[in-house]
């Protein structure tokens, strides 16, 4: 995984809803980070962000430490909000489309 590219597409992210949201885009660049980026995405910028996070700029530096605070409030293996054992950082997997959960 290039850190660099995370980097660049995570200020991108950032800037984009720094203009549509204000105070409220390093929530927005989180929740979206949590939604579109695969698992190992998010850990290696959690990783990078924990070594001082390089090339952030603020607002996804502030997401990042968003994430990386809802990673460490559930250690690898636990049960997340959602029923599923997740890895750090990681999202409850989805159901496939057209299927149920039961």
């Amino acid at each position: 995984m290039n850190i660099d590219h995370l980097v660049k597409m995570a200020n991108e992210i950032g800037a984009f809803w720094e203009g549509e949201a204000g105070p409220k885009a390093p929530a927005e660049v989180a929740s979206h980070l949590k939604r579109f980026w695969e698992p190992r995405m998010r850990q290696a910028i959690i990783a990078h962000y924990r070594r001082g996070g390089a090339g952030l700029d603020d607002v996804a530096r502030e997401a990042v430490g968003l994430l990386a605070a809802d990673a460490a409030a559930v250690p690898a293996g636990i049960a997340a909000p959602g029923g599923a054992a997740t890895a750090a950082g990681a999202a409850p997997a989805q159901p496939a489309p057209g299927t149920t959960r039961h």
